[in-house]
């Protein structure tokens, strides 16, 4: 059992280290409270996870999250990470050679 549980947990290790390096660059994006835009700018063939919490909130209930995509990118829906207590979403711009805007909707509930 000991070494099932070390193999579980070396591989979950690897597995997030692996899913940061793919996700490239990490955002932090922080609202005070009631709702919040961000633009953020994808450089040519680059991703970056965006991470979005409400100030001073920590329940997954607190607040909400959404990723909007445009025309040659892609967002996954926004998870949950119980341990950071945020919600993200990884964003990708798919075009070789433009740069392109995505936005993130935070909702801080009262």
């Amino acid at each position: 059992m000991k070494v099932f549980i070390s193999t579980f947990i070396l591989c979950s290790t690897l597995s997030v280290l692996a899913g940061e390096a793919v996700a490239g660059e990490v955002v932090h994006l922080n609202c005070e409270k009631g709702e919040c835009q961000f633009s953020e700018e994808l450089g040519p063939d680059q991703t970056h996870e965006y991470r979005g919490t409400c100030s001073g909130e920590k329940s997954k209930d607190d607040y909400s999250m959404a990723c909007h995509p445009v025309k040659s990118t892609t967002c996954t829906g926004p998870l949950w990470s119980p341990f950071g207590y945020y919600y993200s979403c990884t964003c990708t711009n798919w075009s070789p050679t433009e740069r392109k805007n995505v936005t993130i909707d935070i909702l801080c509930n009262d």
